[in-house]
């Protein structure tokens, strides 16, 4: 615990300047870490609900819905990115040529 307050300490020490940066990144820090958690949370619930709107009907019935079904994708396709990518799989075609 001794250490804890050794460093609030020293960093009452440096000027302004740099402790608002240090606040400024330590701060945008834990936000990233909570939305990290927060995107990863949609796939506990088997996909959001924005998603099966749009994977039930192609037409959505109002503005609303269409925007928070994007969003839905959007949160979707960022989770996919930062989790681990969607498998793709790749298969060989042979050409033989015609009669």
């Amino acid at each position: 615990m001794a250490s804890i307050t050794s460093h609030i300490e020293r960093l009452r020490d440096k000027p302004h300047h740099i402790r608002k940066r240090i606040a400024f990144w330590s701060s945008f820090t834990v936000t990233a870490i909570i939305a990290i958690f927060w995107l990863a949370s949609f796939s506990i619930g088997g996909g959001s609900g924005a998603t099966a709107v749009i994977g039930t009907s192609r037409k959505a019935q109002s503005p609303t819905q269409s925007l928070v079904a994007g969003a839905g994708i959007l949160f979707d396709d960022i989770k996919h990115l930062i989790f681990g990518s969607r498998k793709v799989e790749y298969n060989e075609i042979q050409v033989s040529p015609g009669k």
